[in-house]
């Protein structure tokens, strides 16, 4: 190892420091770094989509297994090119194989999910040790800097996440309008009340995304965890230290040697003629100072607890932290079902079940739509009220009785936590059985009513009772 071929300052470091140097070194060189990260990561992603497609959470999961392969390439550039060398695409591509196989069952299976794998990585690939060298080395390297690592890697999650978010919107933004109508299909088809039932092409879309933002942010959480591993062999091995010795040869040069090789000739004679004293009564003059003298003290310590380092507190807080988080989570998941299910509760607390297994709903949004609150003639009870005066409750009755009788008739599932815009969409997706059309008129003229104050014409009432699709079945 030429440490003179350094292309980057060696000193001693701050960990933020070593992490900013890392930072650099990628930036150098991004471009070949992101290339042949996606060199090594590419044929495993191709061969997983293909037999995944139609699992995309498992083909994330593959993608994100398999970027370690990526993390080898880059860390192989980054090696290199520190020393001044400039690898071919050659030499480059050879390394694939090995980022794919190398220790496959340590570093894919055992040590895959290690918090340090940034700095211990580069234990593996660069210095080639294996077995207690290999774990004895890791814990000398990783501990200086262990929380520094830890941030970092869970900083790089974070922005994956978020710089995921990003090109997902600005994507949304370049699409040309008119040219969407797949995706918002896919969006409108997402049912709100059933949050982890994504569309197919809304799941592919967005884990692309994130897939492409992990690649470059693991790019950069690579540059950074070397980084930390140049700076702590810098102060393990004192690569600074060697590095001014050798520059300091390289200016004295040849009078160095000389005037060394006469310091030497001057004073080998001096050293014979001391030699020629009593030895013997000089070492025992020294012995029996009263510095030698051997003094034994017994002193019971008791033993102290030990002290807590900053890297243990900050573990610990992360710790509690979580656990509070994962208690939260549980808690309103529990909150949640507890809610969406409350009236199936309700009705099994009170040993009330109903025929065919299956829950009536009886209000929507707030409306009873029960077939004993109506009356026998919709149409006839619609238009007295109108002509009544009474615009709100007569449309309000055509609303309620629609949605009792596409609930009576079977063809639609309406929930009580479904808006107007939920229930149209619901009887458009059933198709003619559930009258689309008429639904539609109604909900148009009843939300203009409700929301916007609009009192619908005489005539578009009239049209509407005349209209009425549902056949008359139940009496008040």
């Amino acid at each position: 190892m030429k440490l003179e071929a350094v292309t980057a300052e060696i000193r001693p470091r701050s960990d933020w420091e070593a992490v900013d140097l890392g930072l650099a070194l990628v930036r150098r060189d991004f471009w070949r770094c992101f290339l042949m990260w996606w060199l090594a990561v590419a044929l495993p992603c191709a061969l997983a989509g293909w037999w995944l497609w139609d699992r995309p959470m498992l083909w994330f999961l593959a993608f994100w297994w398999m970027r370690l392969a990526g993390s080898r390439l880059v860390l192989f550039e980054l090696g290199r090119r520190l020393f001044g060398e400039q690898p071919r695409w050659r030499e480059s591509l050879r390394e694939i194989p090995g980022a794919w196989t190398r220790r496959f069952f340590h570093r894919f299976l055992l040590g895959r999910l290690s918090p340090w794998l940034p700095v211990t990585l580069a234990v593996d690939d660069l210095e080639g040790l294996r077995g207690k060298a290999q774990r004895l080395r890791c814990k000398q390297i990783s501990r200086r800097g262990e929380s520094t690592v830890l941030w970092i890697y869970l900083m790089g999650d974070l922005a994956a996440v978020w710089l995921g978010i990003a090109i997902l919107m600005l994507a949304g933004m370049f699409i040309p309008e008119g040219q969407d109508g797949a995706w918002q299909t896919a969006v409108q088809s997402w049912d709100p009340s059933q949050p982890f039932e994504i569309p197919m092409l809304v799941l592919r879309v967005v884990l692309a995304c994130v897939m492409l933002a992990m690649s470059l942010t693991d790019v950069f959480v690579t540059g950074a965890g070397f980084g930390i591993y140049l700076n702590n062999r810098t102060w393990l091995e004192g690569w600074d230290v060697e590095l001014a010795l050798k520059r300091m040869a390289r200016r004295i040069g040849t009078t160095a040697a000389l005037m060394m090789a006469g310091l030497l000739c001057w004073m080998a004679p001096q050293s014979f003629a001391s030699e020629k004293t009593d030895a013997a009564r000089l070492i025992a003059e020294v012995k029996a100072d009263e510095a030698f003298k051997v003094h034994t003290v017994k002193q019971r310590i008791p033993k102290e607890r030990e002290a807590k380092t900053p890297l243990d507190l900050n573990l610990r807080w992360l710790g509690e932290w979580s656990l509070w988080l994962l208690a939260a989570a549980a808690i309103g998941l529990l909150a949640w079902l507890l809610w969406t299910n409350r009236d199936s509760l309700k009705r099994r607390a009170s040993g009330i079940e109903p025929a065919g297994g299956k829950s009536p709903v009886r209000v929507v949004m707030g409306m009873e739509v029960s077939p004993e609150s109506l009356p026998a003639d919709i149409a006839a009870a619609t238009q007295a009220l109108w002509h009544n005066g009474h615009h709100r409750e007569a449309l309000g009755l055509l609303y309620r009785a629609s949605i009792s009788r596409l609930l009576e008739s079977g063809c639609v599932e309406i929930r009580e936590s479904d808006t107007e815009g939920d229930c149209l969409r619901r009887v458009e997706l059933a198709g003619s059985p559930a009258h689309p059309d008429y639904f539609r008129f109604v909900t148009r003229a009843w939300t203009r009513m409700a929301y916007a104050g609009e009192v619908p014409a005489d005539v578009e009432i009239d049209a509407l009772c005349a209209g009425w699709p549902f056949d008359e079945r139940r009496g008040a």
